[in-house]
């Protein structure tokens, strides 16, 4: 079983998203021997999924019930194979080791920006983004590209 974790900010907005985008996939595609998690660099307590976020998810068919935001810890990244960052900042916050890269840069593609304060139309071209990211993911993460 492969661990993939993603990680941003506040674990409310981008990390969220990409779990829930690659576990609907992974499951559409029946594959079962990937998990997927989430964690935040800078969680507030009792936080869960931006409601803009969880909004955009639903809209696209992806149920996102039951989620509490985390704060990464070293437990965390000892249990993760793959932890992918929204952005070089949050892959700077976290021990230099080949596991740790940025979504963008395994997919040859963008940071991925943060919507929080933003409108629906900025969440959805986040959840866009993350979607484009993930569908070219499932691929490396599939060939053991890590």
């Amino acid at each position: 079983m492969k661990n993939v974790l993603f990680v941003c900010t506040g674990n409310t907005c981008r990390s969220p998203m990409a779990e829930f985008i690659l576990k609907d996939i992974l499951q559409k595609r029946q594959i079962f021997d990937i998990a997927v998690s989430s964690a935040g660099i800078s969680v507030d307590d009792n936080s869960t999924i931006n409601p803009l976020s969880k909004a955009v998810l639903e809209r696209n068919g992806i149920v996102a019930e039951g989620f509490v935001s985390r704060e990464i810890t070293d437990e965390i990244i000892e249990e993760s194979d793959v932890i992918l960052c929204m952005t070089e900042n949050h892959k700077n916050a976290l021990p230099t080791m080949k596991k740790v890269k940025t979504l963008g840069e395994v997919v040859d593609m963008p940071d991925v920006s943060d919507p929080y304060g933003g409108n629906d139309a900025i969440y959805t071209l986040c959840y866009q983004q993350i979607k484009g990211e993930i569908e070219k993911l499932i691929d490396i993460l599939l060939d053991d590209g890590f």
